[in-house]
């Protein structure tokens, strides 16, 4: 302040100086003014300015190049920042910390409400990819996903542009979070009820909005019959607008139907769940969900798993397959994005499930399947073969997804409420399904060995009584009785038997079909070679 005032005057600097108590211009010759008790008191006691929220310079730059990017609806840049800049400056800046406060952004960058939306949408993303989620980042979380879906609605309704315009990744992963916190939600509220957290147990009653099933599924609904997604699906040339005509609005409603069959296996609805996707596009040779390697991973491993809940282990297991070949062949997500780790257990959750599906109807799969899963899955491949319950058990456990209960606890009652009831229903069901065919495979060992064989020495090979052996014959016929679908929508199928052997019985004898056709060597190679073929030419497309 004195060299200031030099400036204006060598007189005024005569004549004014600092104060050396209060901080402010005195007199020259004056002595300083002395502070009263009562103003000292005041002035202890009166609080600080809050110190204002500094964002980096890195942050800054990317902030702002992100808001003139969602302005100018420049596609390929929102993807560059999206894709690059914000998960290199997530791990090197904020691996163990939040990203800047919204307010800070609102003050220091833009109060414009789109572009906080969408800076809303990665902060919170943040907080559950790398840190400890709290009740108010899960309600601030669901608030923020109200505004931009009721936003994208609204323009689908009404007939208008987009307000934005998006790179298929990040319109992958907003659907694809908006179901993941519902199910962090929800699982978050059944743990509050298994271990009596009042606190807790409190927050979750008074906000039952929060999160509420119903209102996800109507978002996700909405979004589909806006965009007219299925329509499009049915007939690419049968109409103009929405899907037809735009590719944002297209991939909206086309990755909110893989929402919906996640949804639906999640609350155990399997067949409303295949049901769902009838009309995707797989038979087209280079489909919509190859855009996003995480889209393909999330149908195949949702619709293998419909079909192994179904009891159509043929499909389940080429279902599973087709995705784990494909995974090997190509490079996978991008190794810097939140979800890379998620995808490798997503792949390794696969195998568990192809390990359970070869266990309850034993076939030929690709040969490199085969050597991953005697090199790394061989001894639960044994104890699997050897039909122990507890493995059984164990790898569903692990690869099955995390199913929630659709409606909120009764919290009058917590008592009679179990926190994991939804798990272990379905846990149950599989269960008891698997221990109806537990000894099929033994039998079906037995049989390989003869063309044909007495009722009674069968038996006494599987340690059974003739009646209960009979039993079981029945069972083989009917559980190994399966729909197969090889083309047409994921229901669609005709009944085949899918057994390693045929037989059937006459009187006591059991007679086994020992002329089991063996393909020939030059179909094999062809076919591999068409298999190539294929891939090579769907990589080059996509």
């Amino acid at each position: 302040l004195a060299r200031a005032r030099l400036g204006r005057g060598s007189q005024l600097a005569r004549v004014c100086v600092i104060s050396p108590v209060v901080g402010r211009p005195q007199l020259a010759g004056m002595p300083p003014r002395s502070r009263s008790s009562s103003d000292s008191s005041s002035r202890s006691s009166s609080p600080r300015a809050p110190r204002q929220e500094q964002i980096p310079d890195a942050v800054d730059h990317f902030l702002g190049s992100l808001l003139e990017a969602l302005k100018k609806r420049s596609i390929p840049e929102i993807h560059k920042l999206y894709e690059e800049t914000f998960n290199k400056i997530s791990i090197e800046t904020y691996k163990t910390k939040k990203w800047p406060s919204v307010d800070a952004v609102s003050n220091q960058v833009s109060s414009e409400p789109l572009f906080l939306i969408f800076y809303k949408e990665l902060y919170y993303r943040h907080i559950y990819s790398r840190l400890q989620v709290s009740f108010d980042d899960r309600k601030g979380s669901w608030e923020n996903y109200c505004k931009l879906l009721d936003l994208i609605i609204s323009d689908l309704q009404e007939g208008d542009d987009l307000s934005v315009a998006l790179p298929p990744q990040w319109i992958w992963d907003i659907l694809d979070e908006f179901v993941y916190h519902y199910q962090t939600f929800c699982t978050a509220r059944s743990k509050a009820v298994k271990v009596q957290k009042d606190a807790e147990i409190k927050v979750y009653r008074e906000n039952p909005e929060v999160w509420q099933t119903t209102k996800v599924l109507t978002y996700l609904h909405q979004i589909v019959r806006g965009t007219k997604v299925e329509a499009y699906l049915a007939n690419k040339e049968s109409d103009t607008g929405g899907a037809f005509t735009d590719e944002t609005t297209r991939l909206l409603g086309y990755f909110s139907l893989m929402q919906l069959l996640r949804m639906h296996s999640l609350l155990g609805d399997y067949h409303l769940a295949m049901k769902t996707i009838k009309c995707i596009d797989i038979q087209e040779e280079v489909p919509l969900f190859y855009k996003i390697p995480a889209c393909h991973v999330t149908l195949y491993y949702y619709m293998g798993f419909a079909y192994l809940m179904m009891r159509r282990y043929a499909d389940a297991i080429r279902t599973f397959s087709e995705i784990l070949v494909f995974l090997q062949k190509t490079g996978g997500v991008n190794q810097m994005s939140y979800q890379y780790e998620a995808m490798v257990k997503k792949a390794d959750q696969m195998y568990a499930l192809l390990l359970i599906s070869l266990a309850l109807s034993p076939r030929t799969i690709d040969e490199s399947l085969e050597k991953i899963i005697r090199d790394k899955h061989g001894e639960k491949q044994a104890r699997l073969q050897r039909g122990e319950e507890l493995c059984f058990e164990e790898l569903f456990s692990y690869a099955c997804p995390k199913f929630v209960s659709p409606a909120p606890p009764d919290f009058d009652a917590l008592e009679n409420v179990s926190a994991g009831e939804a798990h272990h229903r379905q846990l149950h069901l599989f269960l008891q399904e698997m221990k109806q065919q537990q000894l099929l495979p033994r039998i079906g060992s037995y049989m390989k060995l003869y063309t044909a064989i007495k009722t009674s020495k069968l038996a006494q090979l599987c340690d059974m009584d003739s009646d209960a052996l009979r039993d079981q014959l029945m069972c083989v016929m009917h559980k190994t009785s399966q729909k197969v679908r090889t083309k047409g929508a994921p229901l669609d199928g005709e009944p085949e038997h899918c057994s390693e052997v045929e037989f059937y019985l006459d009187g006591d004898m059991v007679h086994i079909n020992a002329n089991r056709p063996e393909r020939d060597h030059r179909e094999v190679f062809m076919e591999q070679i068409g298999k190539f073929q294929d891939l090579l030419r769907k990589m080059g497309k996509a």
